[in-house]
């Protein structure tokens, strides 16, 4: 569960490391698959963007469980993050780490092909 003041770890190359959650679309919880609107807290040292930027995003991994209808249960170590741009495309051009096929029910197709790991 994300909610506001979260603070997630970025899984792409954008060149951010941390970024913080402000705002939810829609509800006041995030899951996997919600879009997000975030403010970058730490940079590396080459990026596009400046610390305190707005930019929006989308949750790719959750530490809460994830049921799926076959009875298993899914759940990450960290809350995890990827940036998009204004025309809901990545900003980075890879994705590290294994990403869930729940992400195709909410049409992040363009993130699924990126990915190297689906589960």
């Amino acid at each position: 569960m994300i909610i506001n003041q979260t603070m997630l770890k970025v899984c792409d190359n954008s060149g951010v490391k941390f970024v913080k959650c402000f705002k939810v679309y829609i509800t006041t919880v995030g899951y996997i698959g919600s879009n997000v609107y975030v403010s970058v807290k730490d940079i590396k040292s080459k990026s596009k963007l400046q610390k305190g930027d707005i930019v929006k995003g989308v949750i790719v991994r959750n530490k809460s469980q994830l049921n799926r209808l076959t009875g298993n249960y899914i759940s990450f170590s960290h809350n995890e993050i990827i940036l998009l741009n204004n025309k809901h495309e990545p900003l980075g051009t890879r994705i590290f780490g294994p990403l869930t096929l729940e992400l195709r029910k909410k049409k992040l197709v363009k993130l699924l092909s990126l990915a190297s790991i689906l589960i």
